[in-house]
């Protein structure tokens, strides 16, 4: 019943509505345009703060990748800086070190010249110092200087120790040595602190007068200390091995005859003395052992020693048996380093302690083992020597750690021709 009533009332409402209120027609329709028309404000507003924080967000981030740019670029503006101030620095000091260099080569080429142009009898040496730096330095130098000037080789007296003419491959030459003259315990003890003759030393001066008397007392003197002044930008690493070829002749070593030397028919030589890589160890003097009992199963061996105590190597000895022979009854101090070449030629290879003596077998054209248990050495003068071989066609030079050593053995054993 109130539902009629209701819908009853409002019917009278919309027809009375025209006389009590004409224009509420217009209003609801104003209202209702108002209504929609406030909707779509609403609605656009909406889509306008999307569309503001979708570009302040955009904003954001290319606020935030120009600043990650920034610092990018400017980091890297930095490192390159860096770079071309290291670069700049290096440069100079190469072109400085390039000008250094040129003044000492111009004076130990003028220096030789004088020496070539003056005639009369040419002293080189005294030659004091280690087996290595002889034959990979020493020797080279002074057969370039008597090519490069043209020095009559008759003109020259070679002054070093052990009988190492042979060395320098100067045909007619003359030689001295100084172990004639003077003790081997005296040649250590001067000799003991200071192996690099940079300078004209006491003892070197002391050798030299020595030598002058049976000159008849006037020569010339090609000292080592040119060749130290000029090959020492390669031993800091300032240059290439390029800056010592071009004053140097290399060649392999002809070794010399020796008059009482018996020797199998076929053998491998070895020389093994304690250092500072290869040091007095049980672990060493047992593998040096089981290398001369391995090597015997098959080959006569050669053991070698100086028989002399010129410096703080300490030769490795091992039993004699009737494969394992010496030549100690041929070891005098002048001519002990004679012998030894003259042996180490003959044989089919070569094992000993890695050092300057390693170098003398591949310069007799000899394949190489070199071992060391501490690896305290220079890599540069091992790859300089490897460079040397190559261009004389030397023998070999295999340098190993002495704890790989039993692994190659077992691999000889497999393919014991690798001795040939």
């Amino acid at each position: 019943m109130a539902s009629f009533l209701a819908r009853v009332l409002r019917r009278i409402g919309r027809a009375a509505e025209p006389l009590v209120d004409p224009d509420a027609s217009d209003r609801r329709i104003r209202d209702g345009a108002a209504v929609k028309r406030l909707e779509q404000m609403t609605t656009a507003a909406s889509r306008l703060a999307e569309q503001v924080q979708r570009v302040t967000d955009r904003v954001d981030k290319i606020d935030r990748r120009q600043v990650t740019h920034l610092e990018t670029a400017v980091s890297t503006l930095e490192w390159a800086t860096r770079r071309q101030e290291v670069f700049a620095q290096k440069v100079l000091e190469s072109s400085e070190h390039y000008r250094a260099h040129e003044l000492v080569r111009e004076r130990v080429l003028a220096r030789i010249q004088r020496v070539a142009r003056r005639g009369g009898p040419i002293l080189v040496g005294p030659w004091a110092g280690e087996v290595g730096f002889e034959l990979l330095y020493w020797a080279p130098f002074v057969r370039w200087a008597v090519e490069k000037f043209r020095i009559n080789p008759d003109r020259i007296t070679l002054l070093s120790r052990g009988g190492t003419a042979s060395w320098y491959g100067i045909d007619g030459a003359h030689y001295l040595d100084v172990l004639e003259t003077c003790s081997p315990d005296e040649f250590r003890q001067r000799t003991l602190k200071e192996r690099k003759q940079r300078t004209l030393q006491l003892f070197d001066r002391q050798l030299i007068r020595q030598a002058l008397r049976g000159m008849g007392g006037r020569a010339s003197l090609l000292h080592p200390a040119m060749m130290y002044a000029l090959y020492t930008p390669y031993w800091l690493q300032q240059t290439s091995p390029r800056w010592v070829r071009q004053f140097a002749t290399f060649a392999r070593v002809q070794p010399p005859l020796m008059p009482g030397l018996q020797l199998p028919r076929e053998y491998v030589a070895l020389r093994f003395y304690f250092s500072k890589c290869f040091p007095e160890t049980p672990d060493n003097q047992a593998l040096v052992t089981s290398i001369v009992q391995s090597l015997t199963t098959d080959t006569h061996v050669v053991l070698l020693g100086s028989g002399v105590a010129l410096d703080e190597h300490r030769d490795v000895r091992a039993e004699r048996s009737d494969r394992v022979h010496t030549v100690d009854h041929l070891m005098r101090p002048e001519t002990n380093l004679a012998v030894q070449t003259a042996v180490i030629a003959g044989a089919r290879a070569f094992i000993g302690t890695y050092g300057g003596f390693s170098y003398l077998a591949p310069l007799c054209g000899v394949n190489t083992i070199a071992l060391y248990s501490r690896r305290n050495f220079y890599p540069h003068h091992l790859d300089f020597a490897q460079h040397i071989f190559s261009l004389v066609s030397g023998g070999s030079l295999t340098v190993m750690d002495a704890a790989t050593f039993p692994l190659m053995r077992l691999l000889a054993a497999a393919a014991p021709q690798t001795l040939e």
